[in-house]
């Protein structure tokens, strides 16, 4: 195998359909992990290392495109920040507001909601504003209304971190300095506590090391196939391979070892294939290149539908039906979900924003 990638003009516009496609795949095994154990029984018991991959995918996919003009100064850290935020909100925000739609249902249907008037009086202005919410809850979650908003923001802040160290961060040195120190930090905290952190208060400071671990180090493997000898994708069997061995290291049992072994070796390694691989032609590649360009839309939009399916099932004759069969329905409407949301709401959104702020940008030059 020739593991290489251009750095041609052309080339940096280049998608990578099979990391996309793994980002989908583990997208949709993250919403089966947050299912109820009733509804999905044992299976994707290390879902949560998704998160972990998808921070390697997020770092060699901006070194990708943002690395080299942060670095020299045609992009800077405002610009791109704005970019980031421009690509995170809207579904973020399209979440949020589902979620209370929702709580709005089930008041008029006489059901408390989750939150009290007063909590969610306190909390929706930070949420609003993508921030945490405050609490004296030392346990409670960052985000309540959508609690897998907290790696977004994680991911926002080492962004901000790229953008500010880009200069050092493009000398392989410094990268692995990075790599070296946040993955020590992690590997310590998994010994001591076996606990991926980052979702809670309490855990706040343990995600910090996992975010800048595998980011830095995706940012160091697209490095590593950039500077090979330019060459075509290899097979697609190997990427398809690769995708096997992360579905079945994600459906597995929580165990140390598997953490262990999946973060520092096994997600490297499967970075490393998918971004010098290709999916497949035919019908199954289109599936692949569509489940990746969804995948932001499932991993945010799966919390309201999770949300809305946890209504259906409030009183106990309806519990009483729930068995694993849910899980195929429950996933057929999240992937319904994500593809509305992304149709008609996300990217035309997104182009809107991106052109008034272009205009603006214009308008400032030419005044």
């Amino acid at each position: 195998m020739n593991f290489a990638i251009a750095s041609t003009p052309d080339e940096r516009r280049r998608t990578f359909h099979a990391l996309d496609a793994a980002r989908g795949v583990a997208a949709l095994l993250v919403v089966l992990h947050h299912l109820p154990a009733d509804f999905r029984g044992t299976f994707v018991g290390s879902g949560s290392l998704a998160v972990d991959f998808f921070f390697g995918l997020s770092g060699f996919v901006l070194a990708h495109a943002y690395l080299s003009r942060l670095a020299d100064g045609r992009l800077g850290v405002r610009d791109f920040m704005v970019a980031r935020l421009v690509r995170l909100y809207p579904l973020y925000l399209i979440s949020l507001l589902s979620i209370l739609v929702l709580c709005a249902a089930l008041y008029v249907a006489g059901i408390p909601p989750p939150w009290s008037a007063f909590a969610m009086a306190g909390k929706l202005p930070f949420a609003f504003l993508m921030l945490p919410s405050p609490t004296l809850d030392w346990q409670a979650y960052l985000y309540p209304f959508n609690i897998a908003a907290w790696s977004i923001f994680m991911e926002l802040l080492v962004n901000l971190v790229f953008a500010l160290v880009c200069r050092p961060v493009s000398r392989p040195g410094f990268r692995w300095m990075l790599i070296g120190v946040s993955g020590l930090l992690l590997f310590v905290q998994l010994m001591v506590q076996d606990v991926l952190g980052g979702a809670s208060w309490n855990l706040l400071a343990a995600g910090l090391p996992r975010v800048c671990f595998s980011f830095f180090l995706g940012i160091q493997i697209h490095e590593w196939l950039r500077h090979r000898r330019t060459a075509a994708p290899i097979h697609s069997g190997w990427g398809l391979a690769a995708l096997g061995v992360l579905v079945a290291i994600l459906g597995a049992p929580d165990e140390l070892w598997l953490k262990l072994v999946a973060i520092f070796a096994v997600f490297p390694v499967l970075m490393l294939v998918l971004g010098a691989s290709d999916v497949p032609r035919g019908l199954a590649g289109a599936a692949l290149r569509k489940l990746g360009v969804l995948s932001y839309a499932i991993y945010m939009m799966h919390g309201p539908v999770l949300f809305a399916w946890l209504m259906l099932y409030l009183t106990p004759e309806a519990r009483a039906t729930i068995s694993g069969l849910v899980a195929l329905p429950f996933l057929a409407s999240v992937l319904l979900a994500s593809w509305a949301t992304d149709r008609w709401l996300d990217v035309p959104v997104r182009a809107r924003i991106t052109q008034y702020l272009r205009d603006r940008k214009t308008r400032l030059l030419y005044a």
